[in-house]
């Protein structure tokens, strides 16, 4: 992801964006007000009618109408000030024609903590280009040039003898040259199995498919043992009287696509300033605790923790300070979670720690042992040392609550009264 967030080149940059699998641009940032597209991939050209070579390194003002740049450059500023992912939904005129997205925005931080480019990763949610999507694969499956195509592609007839295949099919799946010059479909399918990591599930599955002409796939995960993952498509074949020809299959390597999508998926859970989670992951683990506490009749509590005159720091010791401040606690917090313990940088200054099976007591034991470990930071910055102090909020879980946002919101005023009350302790 290194590349993604430092790479100048258009084309690399078009090139690291094609393994997302998914509609794809990179946004520079230039100032609060101007921003500029540095690149977008293959899927997204498919889908709008842009063409890379005709947008990259052009600002949005110059690409979309006044009203629409506005829009899309409100989103992004709310994501280069948040310092975490966004997400929205937009409406575009483009050169396909009006088009209706969701949009998430990943935020890139230099060393200094400023944000200096985003990257957008876009689901298109009209019914019209689901449809011309399906046609297209249709099309694609029926008329694939066997040795130009990316995809492994075997075509197998009624009595599984297989009738051709390319060069990348045969990279992909070692077959001994005897059983594929002996064309017995049944012999590769065995032979291919030490190389799976499920092989009986793939086995079963494929032999399946061998007897059911009106079966598709689209998209199936193959783990391999030696650590690629492959992705099947497939399809029956028959004549023009009904009558049933064989399955093609198509096998791509999605291996790099599920690196960067894992660690897309993780920054889009975890805040990048800090590394802690961010609020959007805080919620749905708060949801699923909530869920099981009151499943299992466990104890929940919750901590909403608070840097004391935060603004200070900024003002006083420059916003670089104040995000080392930050770091700084983070690391500090993080040991004394326990791996079912959810840490997250709500926004700001603010923090929430989400504890199953906990009762109150132990909550307040964990949030004294913060508050006074935050008071013995020492930092340092340009203006001098300083140091900060933390008030925290704790709540447990309580019989009347009906939903979880109503613990969030206790710890949340129980935050505010330790501020009210002098900051630097735990309340109550």
């Amino acid at each position: 992801m290194e590349e993604l967030s430092t790479s100048r080149d258009p084309g690399k940059l078009r090139g690291i964006l094609d393994y997302l699998g998914m509609p794809a641009f990179v946004i520079d940032v230039i100032s609060p007000h101007e921003f500029r597209l540095a690149a977008i991939n293959a899927r997204h050209e498919q889908i709008t009618g842009m063409c890379h070579e005709q947008v990259a390194g052009r600002d949005i003002d110059e690409l979309l109408d006044r009203f629409t740049a506005a829009t899309v450059k409100a989103s992004y500023r709310r994501c280069v000030q948040a310092k975490a992912a966004t997400d929205y939904q937009e409406t575009l005129d483009l050169p396909a024609g009006r088009t209706y997205w969701q949009t998430t925005l990943v935020p890139f931080l230099d060393k200094a903590g400023t944000v200096t480019r985003l990257l957008g990763t876009a689901h298109e949610i009209s019914s019209q280009v689901h449809l011309e999507l399906e046609a297209r694969y249709q099309a694609t499956v029926m008329s694939a040039y066997l040795e130009e195509s990316p995809d492994g592609i075997l075509v197998v007839d009624a009595r599984h003898r297989m009738k051709t295949w390319n060069r990348r099919f045969l990279d992909m799946w070692k077959i001994p040259d005897e059983i594929m010059e002996s064309r017995d479909g049944d012999a590769a399918l065995q032979a291919v199995r030490e190389q799976l990591a499920e092989p009986k599930a793939f086995v079963r599955r494929v032999s399946e498919l061998y007897t059911a002409l009106d079966e598709e796939e689209q998209g199936v995960r193959v783990p391999m043992k030696d650590g690629r993952v492959l992705q099947r498509f497939s399809r029956g074949l028959e004549g023009p009287d009904g009558d049933y020809w064989g399955r093609i299959w198509f096998y791509r390597d999605i291996t790099e696509q599920e690196l960067l999508t894992g660690e897309l998926i993780r920054m889009s859970r975890t805040d990048p300033l800090t590394g802690a989670a961010n609020r959007r992951a805080f919620m749905v683990a708060l949801d699923e605790e909530y869920a099981r506490a009151r499943r299992y009749g466990h104890e929940l509590a919750v901590l909403m923790l608070d840097v004391d005159h935060f603004k200070r720091i900024n003002d006083h010791h420059g916003h670089a300070a104040g995000d080392q401040a930050l770091k700084n606690l983070v690391r500090l917090v993080a040991p004394e979670m326990r791996a079912t313990d959810c840490f997250a940088r709500m926004g700001g200054e603010e923090f929430a720690v989400l504890l199953p099976e906990t009762g109150l007591d132990a909550a307040r034991n964990l949030a004294e042992r913060l508050r006074d470990a935050a008071a013995g930071l020492s930092l340092t910055s340009e203006k001098g040392e300083f140091g900060i102090t933390v008030s925290i909020g704790v709540a447990q879980l309580q019989a009347q609550d009906t939903e979880p946002e109503e613990l969030l919101n206790r710890a949340d005023r129980c935050l505010y009264t330790a501020k009210s009350e002098g900051r630097n302790r735990v309340f109550p």
